[in-house]
């Protein structure tokens, strides 16, 4: 995995909120903007935040025909209280279309390599998680776009991220 997307993005697999296994293969063929997440966060410039930029972004992209085909994914790293079913209550709680927003989780470790690949560092002690934060633009082709850091980017930015890459999109 490289920023420039050079190499491909080979991701394993996770459940979603459904409690089905789901593969990032399946998102392969369109753009995917990943994020993470924990659905317990008390901090609003984090996981909240990410949460409300998502909804953006997915009412924007719901009215944009070139963005038509583009999927929104929170991966939560507290797998041992994000559940299916939290995962599903909160999914339903921020408003995400299960149609273009899915919510992952699996066994600690796999989740941990994951969010690693991408810069994401968790430290877990008792219930309180501590984190940075990564937002991920994979292009249909599954090579990282971009990778946002922290908290400072807008939805506006990662639109137009997301619109230029769906013009260079064969």
């Amino acid at each position: 995995i490289s920023v420039t997307g050079v190499q491909t993005c080979a991701l394993p697999s996770f459940i979603d909120q459904t409690d089905r296994r789901r593969s990032f293969s399946e998102w392969k063929g369109g753009l995917t903007l990943v994020t993470f997440i924990y659905t317990r966060c008390p901090l609003p410039n984090f996981c909240p935040l990410m949460d409300k930029n998502f909804a953006a972004i997915q009412k924007a992209v719901a009215t944009d025909p070139a963005l038509a085909s583009d999927k929104l994914v929170s991966v939560s790293f507290d797998p041992d209280h994000d559940t299916p079913a939290v995962l599903a209550a909160h999914a339903k709680k921020v408003g995400a279309d299960p149609a273009r927003w899915t919510f992952l989780t699996g066994d600690r470790v796999t989740v941990d390599r994951f969010a690693a690949k991408f810069g994401v560092g968790v430290v877990r002690e008792d219930t309180e998680i501590t984190h940075n934060l990564r937002t991920v633009l994979i292009r249909a082709d599954g090579t990282i776009g971009k990778i946002y850091g922290g908290s400072d980017w807008t939805t506006a930015a990662v639109l137009d991220d997301l619109r230029a890459a769906a013009r260079q999109t064969p």
